[in-house]
């Protein structure tokens, strides 16, 4: 009936029954099982005390396992008195189950030469420790092996057991940070319609944190970049990201922050990024996160945490690649040389551009020499866009049973229907 309960909740209830009727059975505490174990109580006993990030805590946990697989010590409660208890995450086609909440006891000969008990927490909001943490508890002669043994399983977790490093991660935030592996974007330069400038622009911060990232670093330059896309929407700032992103990915961490870890967990974003190694760091639209101090709109924390996280751990291999569809509404320090080295415009294409990507957008059944693509990119209006094409080829399909002519497209891009259009005026 308890069950269901929050850990404070079902102990203050467990009590009051002890002490009115005396029927329920004392279980075993945390700090109990370190007294036994240990032979002394916890206020006699020192410990080496680490916090875990979202990351961490799963990572941390694999190298936990290993040892308990290793060892087999006994297992008891962990934070909040809980049963020792086990996540699960699954990260591509594989399952884990680590540890997320529990105390080990490894006797001494197992992990070194003293007896320690090794305690892993999860966040709780429940428990006034709130926070995953990692725990090496000790006799207090025996402190530096405790510190040994947490920095072994550390080592671990941001060795071989970070499962996350040169992955595809979706970062959002839920009682603190969240990451999803995800399939990585598939799209190519010869996808896109580009200019060679903007290409070479890129490529120049690409080899800033990758080929050229030890020369940069021993002349102490730093080698962190920042590039920031700017332009209308639907020109294709997304889809250059995803073409970086798809390039580096593998030797690269590619995190895509969403808005919501974006605004608020900025910092802890970045601290994951440093741990990762090679990292891009994905911010699409940040002219929702930071609005100059002139708009009166910008939220000046938000804008304090950002210049703060783009001017930390400067010799640190991470490109930012941000979006924004409007760069005079950012505020002037955001967009300075060191945290954006390279502000890129990509505007509306001209008519050969809109040729090129009207023919991108044929399908392999249809021959470009059956589509006069230079005919249609001349009635095409000046501020269409890459995104705008692509609606005209889908609605000339549905309009047409299947089929791409140079009359369909003609007359869809005459129409003008491959824009939404708001309605006008009021409803009675």
């Amino acid at each position: 009936m308890l069950a269901a309960e929050p850990p404070p909740v079902r102990r203050a209830l467990e009590v009051l029954g002890q002490l009115l009727v005396g029927g329920l059975p004392e279980h075993e505490t945390a700090r109990a099982f370190l007294r036994r174990h240990l032979e002394a109580d916890v206020a006699h006993l020192v410990c080496e005390t680490r916090r875990l990030s979202p990351v961490g805590h799963i990572t941390a946990g694999l190298a936990v396992a290993d040892l308990i697989d290793a060892h087999q010590p006994e297992l008891g409660p962990g934070s909040g008195d809980n049963p020792p208890e086990w996540g699960a995450v699954d990260i591509g086609d594989k399952h884990y189950t680590p540890p997320t909440n529990l105390s080990a006891f490894f006797s001494a000969g197992a992990l070194g030469p003293a007896p320690i008990v090794l305690q892993i927490t999860d966040s709780d909001i429940w428990r006034t420790d709130d926070g995953a943490w990692l725990r090496a508890y000790t006799r207090p002669g025996d402190r530096a092996h405790g510190r040994a043994v947490i920095e072994q399983v550390l080592a671990a977790a941001n060795g071989d057991k970070n499962l996350y490093r040169g992955k595809f991660l979706k970062v959002s935030a839920s009682r603190g940070l969240t990451f999803e592996v995800a399939p990585g974007p598939t799209v190519a330069r010869r996808d896109l319609v580009l200019r060679e400038d903007i290409w070479a622009e890129i490529d120049l911060n690409i080899a800033s944190v990758a080929t050229a990232r030890s020369r940069m670093n021993t002349l102490k330059l730093g080698c962190r970049r920042g590039i920031l896309l700017a332009g209308p929407p639907g020109v294709g700032k997304s889809a250059v990201s995803r073409v970086v992103a798809a390039e580096l990915l593998g030797d690269f961490t590619v995190m895509l922050v969403d808005s919501r870890a974006g605004s608020g967990l900025l910092s802890d974003v970045y601290a994951e990024a440093v741990k990762f190694g090679p990292t891009v760091v994905m911010l699409e639209d940040i002219d929702l996160l930071i609005d100059s101090r002139r708009s009166g709109r910008g939220d000046r924390g938000r804008l304090a945490e950002f210049l703060a996280v783009m001017d930390t751990d400067p010799d640190a291999p991470i490109l930012t690649i941000a979006s924004t569809n409007d760069v005079s509404t950012l505020d002037a320090a955001a967009v300075r040389a060191a945290r954006f080295d390279s502000i890129l415009e990509i505007g509306y294409p001209d008519k050969a551009a809109v040729a090129q990507i009207l023919a991108t957008y044929l399908p392999a059944d249809v021959a470009a020499a059956d589509v006069d693509v230079v005919a249609v990119a001349a009635e095409a209006p000046r501020d269409i866009t890459g995104a705008d094409l692509r609606e005209v080829v889908r609605r000339t399909v549905l309009a047409n049973s299947g089929e791409i002519t140079t009359a369909g497209l003609l007359e869809t891009v005459r129409s003008g229907r491959f824009r939404p259009a708001m309605p006008c005026g009021n409803y009675l």
